[in-house]
């Protein structure tokens, strides 16, 4: 039986990845760092999960590799422009993530967070869509300094399923990128993933289904989207979905966890 819904963060509530590296630029001009991450730049380095790793790799890649206090302090910079460029400019969520979590809620489903992200990168996020009580919606929130490995390790769902005391068979995972995919995987959940502008062209095949966002009211998936009857995805299809799924469990799981909305009403 689903109970909960598990939700990674940069890609997946929101595209902050424009954000994020202006906030990485900019600590690199306070740190006397001569590297400036392009788009194109950045997009190869998020491969590299991690803000202070992405760090590392960068420096190790375009000039003598720094101790890792200095990396670290770059980070902590890096992270308080980020709170300041996210309070001060927003970030709209991607569409149908609210409304998504609220059905969920509703229907009496949990919700948690595993992210890659910095815990000090959550509150600008989701306090000015969920108000300063945000965290009392969630009954566990794991972000990348809770564990020891990050994305594409399993760490953060595994985690998160523990602070949840749940079967992995119980949740489902959203992400935006393969790693996050391969990390939900490894973790034994169902993945839905809605891949973010910034990771175009992943290979996210091994989700249970890829759409482009999970679908709002004015915001619709293209009607041809051949594994969709209805346009946007609800948390009682979901809960549908994975009750067909595990009821007909086989040798084969991989044939079984084909997501199929039921006929639009």
């Amino acid at each position: 039986m689903l109970e909960a819904l598990i939700f990674d963060v940069d890609g997946t509530v929101a595209e902050t990845e424009g954000l994020h590296r202006r906030a990485f630029n900019l600590a690199f001009e306070r740190h006397g760092v001569a590297v400036r991450w392009s788009e194109k730049e950045y997009r190869r380095l998020l491969r590299v999960h991690g803000g202070k790793e992405r760090i590392a790799r960068s420096l190790g890649e375009h000039e003598e590799p720094r101790p890792m206090a200095e990396i670290a302090a770059i980070h902590a910079t890096k992270t308080r422009i980020y709170d300041e460029l996210l309070r001060s400019e927003g970030v709209p969520w991607r569409p149908g993530v609210q409304r998504l979590m609220s059905e969920a809620r509703r229907i009496g489903l949990r919700l948690a967070l595993a992210t890659t992200t910095s815990e000090a990168n959550l509150d600008p996020l989701f306090e000015p869509v969920l108000g300063p009580d945000w965290r009392a919606r969630f009954d566990a929130v794991v972000a990348g300094d809770a564990v020891a490995r990050k994305k594409p390790a399993p760490d953060a769902y595994l985690a998160a399923l523990e602070r949840l005391a749940l079967a992995p068979r119980e949740a489902l995972a959203f992400e935006d990128s393969r790693a996050g995919v391969e990390a939900a995987c490894a973790a034994g959940l169902p993945v839905v993933a809605a891949p973010s502008r910034w990771l175009a062209g992943d290979d996210l095949s091994m989700a249970d289904l890829v759409v482009e966002h999970f679908g709002d009211a004015g915001v619709l998936w293209d009607e041809r989207h051949p594994a969709l009857a209805r346009r946007w995805l609800s948390a009682r299809e979901l809960v549908a979905w994975h009750e067909r799924r595990f009821a007909g469990a086989s040798d084969h799981p991989r044939e079984s966890r084909r997501f199929r909305c039921p006929p639009a009403a």
